[in-house]
C-alpha cells in the first residue's frame, strides 16, 4: 500500500513539474520580430519586365508562410530532413519577371495588390517569429543615365557614371505622381544603386548611394581594357519598390 502511494506522489510530481516547465517554456517564447523584411516590386523599365522579391532574415527557423492583404495564403516553405533540423535563416527570392506584352502592369498589381503582407516563421524551439512588409503600388521612373552612353568607349582609368535625379514616378503605371527626397510627394526616394556587370567571367561592382547622388565613379582596378560591360543604376523609393535603367558599354 505505501509503495503504491509512493508511486502516485512522484507521479503527481512529475506532472507538476512538467506543467511548470511548460509554463516557463511558454513566458519565455514571446513572438519574435524577424530581423529584416523586405517584400517589393522590381520594374525593369528598358527590358519593360517586372516582379517581386523577398528579402527576410532571423532566428533559424523550419517553417515559413506569407500571406497577401486579405488573408491569404501566397507561400509555404517547410524544409525537410537534415535541412529542417539545421533550419533556415536568411532568404531571398526574386519571382518570375514577365515583360509587359505578356502581363500587363495592370494585370500584375492586380495580382499583387496593395496592403500589409505577414510573413510568419515557426523557429527550431517551436516559437512564433514574424513580421509585415507593407506593399505599394508607387513605382519610380528609371534613372535618366547621363553617361555613359548606350555602346559608348570609355577609358577603364577614368570611367564615371552620371545619372539624373528620378522626380516621378514610372509612365508605365499611370496616372504620375511627384517624387522627392524629403517626404513631400507621394513618391520618396531614398537612394540608389549602381551595379556595373562582366558577364564571362563573372565579375560585379555595386555601390549604394543615397537620394542626392548623380554621379560615381568606377574603381579603374575594376575595369579591364577592350571589354565590355553592363550598367544598371537602380531608383528606390521608400517602401523599398526600385526600378532599373541599363545599358552597355565597352571600355578601350
Amino acid at each position: 500500500m505505501t509503495k503504491h502511494m509512493t508511486m502516485l506522489q512522484l507521479a503527481a510530481v512529475a506532472l507538476a513539474l512538467l506543467a511548470v516547465s511548460s509554463l516557463s517554456r511558454a513566458q519565455g517564447e514571446a513572438d519574435l520580430a524577424l530581423a529584416s523584411l523586405k517584400f517589393f516590386i522590381e520594374f525593369n523599365e528598358a527590358d519593360e519586365d517586372v516582379g517581386v522579391q523577398l528579402l527576410l532574415g532571423g532566428e533559424p527557423y523550419k517553417r515559413l508562410q506569407a500571406f497577401r492583404p486579405d488573408g491569404r495564403k501566397i507561400l509555404d516553405v517547410k524544409p525537410r530532413r537534415s535541412l529542417r533540423i539545421q533550419g533556415l535563416s536568411d532568404l531571398f527570392f526574386e519571382s518570375a519577371e514577365p515583360g509587359l506584352d505578356d502581363l500587363s502592369m495592370e494585370e500584375f498589381l492586380h495580382r499583387f495588390p496593395e496592403g500589409e503582407y505577414e510573413f510568419e516563421t515557426i523557429t527550431l524551439d517551436g516559437a512564433e517569429q514574424g513580421g509585415e512588409a507593407m506593399f505599394t503600388h508607387i513605382i519610380p521612373a528609371g534613372p535618366a543615365i547621363v553617361s555613359p552612353q548606350d555602346g559608348d568607349e570609355v577609358d577603364p582609368a577614368d570611367t564615371v557614371v552620371t545619372w539624373e535625379q528620378v522626380t516621378q514616378t514610372s509612365e508605365f503605371n499611370p496616372p504620375q505622381q511627384g517624387c522627392s527626397t524629403d517626404g513631400t510627394m507621394g513618391c520618396t526616394i531614398v537612394g540608389y544603386q549602381v551595379i556595373v556587370t562582366r558577364e564571362d567571367p563573372l565579375r560585379v561592382y555595386s555601390v549604394d548611394l543615397p537620394a542626392d547622388a548623380t554621379t560615381v565613379s568606377v574603381p579603374p582596378e575594376f575595369l579591364e581594357p577592350n571589354t565590355e560591360y553592363e550598367l544598371e543604376i537602380l531608383a528606390i523609393e521608400e517602401n523599398d519598390n526600385q526600378t532599373i535603367s541599363l545599358l552597355f558599354f565597352k571600355t578601350k
